[in-house]
């Protein structure tokens, strides 16, 4: 995947909130005050930061920063009630013909 910023965020729009440790496996979904079934809920991301000495961090982005990752890096979009600014950006998923997922429609590069 490939998160790009296309205008400053971070700080007063916002960001990416990333816990910077390789994690080697899908953390559960669903659970400990996640706002969807699909997401992480804070404590545990927390949990999973601590497990490997570090803690969650929201970088700033200037337009044309990029950060690649793969489906375990843990992140989510960092929202605060100081952030005011709007954010814009480009999110790019990429899969081998045998991982893509059946109910969209791909796009050939």
């Amino acid at each position: 995947n490939v998160w790009i910023a296309l205008s400053p965020c971070g700080l007063d729009a916002p960001g990416l909130d990333v816990v910077p440790r390789r994690i080697d496996h899908l953390v559960e979904t669903g659970s400990h005050g996640a706002r969807f079934d699909w997401s992480v809920g804070h404590d545990l991301a927390e949990a999973e930061a601590a497990a490997r000495d570090t803690s969650i961090l929201r970088p700033a982005f200037e337009p044309g920063d990029a950060l690649l990752f793969d489906q375990l890096f843990l992140h989510r979009t960092a929202v605060s009630p100081d952030m005011t600014r709007v954010r814009y950006a480009v999110e790019s998923w990429f899969f081998a013909p045998t991982g893509y997922p059946h109910a969209q429609i791909p796009v050939a590069l």
